[in-house]
This record gives structure tokens, sequence and C-alpha cells, in this order.
């Protein structure tokens, strides 16, 4: 097994310590090696001999610093440089002495093609471009052959651009380049590349307007397709009619250019003037560029923006928050918006883009800071009964967004009283389930504050209170205080039925409703109050009271009048009827209690004695509340 040179150094016995000299290892001597060329073109394969006697062990390192004493040598015979340039070869070697050195120079020519490309016209005419760069630089001439017989030759130092005229414009020549050395060298000229050429009119209508944007600094970036050889001059307006023009370019492929010293508030119209090998002339399309403006009102920010001058192509605009499109328009006559979406104290950078068909115009970045005088009052809130136990609290918050912060405050108080006390404090929120409340019963009333992210505060909005809806026989009522900040603009009555039906009966400014049934209405129904507000879109309901149309009348089936404080009277219980006639008899059928008034009861006693204990007989005519005659009897018992 042969080991690594480096090992073998380390292990044998000729390992020897090593000084730094700044000059490297070349000039140390001893060793010795023969090269089969020194000179050539790209790719260039050099063989090497080595001449020392009786070696130990040799490598070489192909492209040596003349600096390193720790170059990586490897154990070769040849070596294929593929590009040019001048390289040291670096012999190192073990012989019983120590180590040797010894160093040769290679120098490797440039061979790649020439590169250029050309344009034409009808009439014959070609200019021929060389493309600059390291494979040009190398060579000290060009032999050009044009394909008709005629050739040229190119010398280092000459311009890139060369024009030849050809006879017979019906032809098809190729033309050939080839790099060459004019000192001698072992490459005496590098590979010839072919460039065949087609007799065609230069397309002005090509050479167009891509981009147009203004910058912060007054000056405009234009971007444009250019043709090669091709004279473009750039020009802008302030007025729409006296061209100016800032600057002429011959370049081909997508183009930038920067007009300088503008105003970035002022519209301009851009266009290009272009000028063919055959003297044919064409001005570009004009474009416009745009400008923007924007102001803080309120913690709102207000965009303005110029009209792009021209319907034609035109598809819309972009504008953009920090980078990021936030609203598009469609329409040319739309130039402003507002930005709500932004938070108090925060600062924003805003661009519009006019897009006319592939083509864009941007304006210059606009900063705004968003900034508010006083914080603005409540001005939109509702509450709601959502179930007996839940009311939820909403509130549109002045300059509240998805990136504003604010706290949310908000009280609460029966309805009647003056002391309101704070039940929570919302960060970023603007709803709030009220648990703590029993809403058939009891009306709210709640009050809302917040303070925004600039640290305002405002102050308390009015009471905004629950809708209590009550009934009394077939009469509904509710309580007048508007659930909605904004105000009530009228009522509606929501009426359910057992069957599913479901009707909306507008009632206006009223707080009551008589309930209007018959005997071929539901059995059942649920009723609920709808406060609409005098903003759109806002809406609160109150709790919900059930109706049965046939009205129940609750008798129990045992009483036992014994003093006790419990079930010590017998009473007949309802809430819809309009009067009643009821009696009680004994087994016998005397009438020991009579009365035509539901709130009286029996206590057990007949003529200031108690009653005998036994089974009783009760029997009632009573008027409900939509007018139906109803008789009902019953039994129940007397306990001691």
């Amino acid at each position: 097994m042969r080991l690594p040179l480096s090992l073998f150094f380390l292990m044998s016995g000729f390992f020897v310590v090593l000084k730094s000299f700044g000059q490297g290892l070349c000039d140390r001597g001893g060793g010795g090696f023969e090269l089969d060329k020194t000179e050539g073109c790209a790719p260039l394969l050099v063989r090497i001999t080595n001449t020392i006697p009786n070696p130990i062990v040799v490598g070489y390192n192909q492209a040596y610093d003349g600096r390193s004493t720790t170059p990586l040598i490897q154990e070769v015979s040849s070596y294929n440089y593929a590009l040019p340039g001048t390289f040291t070869i670096l012999q190192q070697a073990a012989i019983s002495s120590g180590r040797v050195y010894a160093c040769q120079k290679v120098t490797v020519y440039e061979s790649r093609a020439v590169i250029a490309q050309y344009s034409s016209c009808g009439g014959g005419k070609v200019t021929l471009t060389l493309t600059e760069g390291a494979v040009i630089r190398a060579y000290d001439e060009v032999d050009i052959n044009w394909g008709d017989g005629k050739t040229e030759k190119w010398k280092r130092g000459d311009a890139l651009i060369l024009e030849h005229n050809y006879a017979d414009a019906t032809s098809s020549p190729v033309v050939r380049l080839t790099g060459g050395y004019t000192q001698g060298q072992a490459c005496a000229r590098g590979a010839t590349a072919s460039l065949p050429i087609s007799f065609q009119q230069a397309q002005l209508n090509s050479i167009e307007i891509k981009s147009v944007e203004m910058r912060g600094d007054g000056s405009i970036r234009l971007n444009y397709q250019g043709l090669t050889a091709v004279a473009t001059e750039i020009k802008y307006s302030a007025n729409g009619t006296n061209y100016v023009t800032d600057g002429k370019r011959s370049s081909g492929g997508l183009q930038p250019y920067d007009i300088k010293n503008l105003n970035k508030d002022q519209v301009y119209k851009l266009k290009l003037s272009s000028q063919d090998l055959c003297n044919g002339q064409r001005d570009s399309r004009e474009y416009s560029s745009m400008t923007l403006s924007g102001k803080s009102e309120e913690g709102k920010n207000v965009l303005t923006w110029s009209q792009y001058s021209d319907a034609d192509g035109f598809t819309g605009y972009d504008l953009l928050r920090d980078g990021t499109v936030i609203k598009s328009f469609t329409s040319i006559s739309d130039v402003t918006y507002t930005d709500e979406d932004v938070q108090c104290g925060s600062y924003s950078e805003y661009q519009v883009v006019a897009k006319i068909n592939d083509v864009t115009s941007t304006s210059a970045p606009v900063g705004v800071k968003t900034e508010i005088s006083n914080a603005r009052p409540i001005q939109e809130a509702v509450v709601a009964v959502v179930d007996d136990h839940s009311v939820v609290i909403q509130a549109n918050v002045p300059g509240a967004g998805p990136n504003s912060t604010y706290d949310l405050s908000i009280e609460k108080a029966e309805a009647g009283s003056a002391t309101f006390r704070k039940i929570i404090t919302l960060y970023n929120e603007n709803e709030y389930m009220d648990p703590d409340v029993k809403t058939n019963e009891l009306s709210y009333c709640y009050r809302l504050s917040y303070q925004n992210s600039c640290g305002q505060k405002a102050p308390a909005s009015q009471p905004i209170c629950t809708i209590l809806l009550t009934k009394l026989l077939s009469t509904l009522s509710w309580t007048a205080e508007s659930p909605l900040l904004s105000g009530v603009a009228s009522y509606e009555v929501n009426q359910t039925g057992s069957s599913g039906g479901q009707e909306q009966i507008p009632v206006q400014m009223s707080t009551s409703y008589t309930v209007k049934l018959n005997a071929q209405s539901d059995l059942e129904y649920s009723f609920q109050i709808r406060a609409n507000s005098v903003t759109p879109g806002l809406w609160s309901l109150s709790n919900v009271i059930n109706y049965k149309r046939s009205a129940g009348v609750f008798v129990p089936d045992a009483f036992s009048p014994n003093g006790d404080g419990y079930n010590d009277i017998l009473e007949a219980k309802s809430n819809q009827l309009q009067s009643i006639n009821f009696s009680i008899m004994n087994r016998w059928g005397e009438v020991v209690f009579h009365s035509d008034d539901i709130s009286n009861s029996w206590d057990g006693t007949i003529n200031g004695e108690n009653a005998p204990v036994g089974y009783y007989i009760y029997k009632m005519i009573f008027v409900d509340d939509i007018d139906q005659t109803v008789e009902k009897n019953g039994t129940f018992m007397l306990l001691r």
C-alpha cells in the first residue's frame, strides 16, 4: 500500500523542520523535472517527467501560489489546464538527504470563441458589436471574415462596434470571427465563432417603456426594451407637449435609465424616440408618472393620487402600504382612499401603482404618521338579550382596526339605578357576554368608555339598556330605554308559533302590542321584541315571552290548611283570564266556597269552622284573554 506523500514525509527518517521563508519553496532547489510543453492554447495538457535520480517519493502542485510552505502535493504525471492563465508547477521530493524542490511556469492562452451580436436593415448595412468581456480582452486581435469575400482585422483598443455594407442584401452571409495573438506565442489563434446574417428591418416598434417609478429623491427610474445598435433617446415633459431629451442609448435588451433632478410631486410624461440604421424613426407610446399625497385625519390616513392621464389600456390602481397591496381599484377616476386599518401613533409608507396593460407606473413613497386630536366618543354600540342569563354588548371603537390597540371598559347598572359599576375591561376586543343577569325579571343598562393607543381617554357613553318584555293578559309591553347608542328607529314583534311559523309585526315606535289570536291559531307562541337602529345594520333583541292560546288554570289536587305556613290555602292560578266564576262543593253538592275573583283563595273553613278532611269538588267558568268561555271542574283532597 502506498502512503500519502504528506504522511510519508512525517514518518520517514528524512523528516526535517522547515523554516518559513517569504519567497516560498521554489528557491530552495535541489529538485528537477521536465515538461513536454510550457505554453499553449487552453485546454492544455502538460506531461511531467522527473529528473531526480533515485527519489524516495515525488509529488507536484500544478498551480503553486509562490508563497505557501504547505501546498497540496499529489503524485501525478500530467495536468490538463482548462482555462487560460499563468501557472507555476511545484515539485516536492524526498531523497536520502532530505526534501528538495523545483518550479517551472506554464502559460495557457485563451482560445474560446469571441462573442458578438449584430443588427441589420434592408439596405445591406450591418452593425457588428463585439461583446466586452474576459475573452476579447485576452486576444491581441480578431480576424473578421464578413462572408462576402471581404475581411477586416480588429485590434485591441479599437472600438467594439464595426459596420459593414453588403452589396447583395438577398444573400445569407455568415460572419466568422477568430481571436489571435501577435507576439509569436505557442497559441496563435482561438476558436472561430460563426454568426449568420439575416437582413431585416430593425423592429423599432419593439422599443417600448416597460415600467416607470418615481423615487423619493425626485428621480424617475425608467425600464425599457432596447435594440442593440439602435439609437434611442429618453425624453420627458412636464407639460405633456414640450419634450426634453435626457439621454441617448444604443443598448439591447431590458435597460434601466434614471432621469434625475425632477420634482416627485409633479406628473411627467415620458417616451422613447428611436432611429434605425436605415433612418427609420419612431416614437414609443407615452406613459405618465404618478404622484401620491397622504395625511392623517382623526386616526385615519387619507391618501390621494393623480388620475392617470390616458384611459387606453388602463386596468387599475394598486394601493400599497409598507410594500403590501391593501386595496385595488378598477376605475381610473378612483383617486382617493381612507385607510382606517391603522393605529394611533403608527407610521406607514404608501405607494400607488397604475397598471396599463403590462406596464406599471409607481409613485414615490409617502410616509404618514397616524394622529388624532382627541379620542372620539363611542357612537355605535348595542346590547341584546341572548337568553335568560346572558346579555351581549358590542361597540364600534373609533379608530379600531386589526393593527390598533385600545382598552374598552364596560359599566353596568340595573335599569332605573344611577349607580354604575365597572364589570370588565377588554383589551383589543369590542364584544362581551355578561352572564350575571336575569333578563326575564330585570332590564340592565351599560356605559362604555375606552383608551386608545395614544393614551387618550374617551368619556363614558350614554347608557344603553336591554329590552325587558312583559305580558299582562294578551298585552305585551316593553321598556322604552334605548338598547342602541345611535337610537331606535323602530320596533317589531317577532312571533313564532309552535308549528314553526314566524311573523315579523312592525309596531313603529310603540312600546306595547296586543296579541291577536283566534281558535285557528297555534296552541302556543313565543314573542320577542326587536329594536332597529337608526344606523343601518344594528339591532337588539329582548327576552322571550311564551304565550298559550288556551288559558291554563292550575288548581292543586290537595292542600293542608293546618297553619304551618305550607300549602295552607287553595287557589286557582292563571295570568290569561279576563273573568272567572269559581265554586267549591262538598261531596253532597253543597257550595262551601265561591268567588268571581281569581285572587281570592279558600282557607279550608266553612262558616269559620274547619272543614272536614276528605275530597271536594271544584267547578269554574272563565273567559280567557281571547274571549273564549271555558268550563272546567275537578276534585282535590283536604288534609290536616
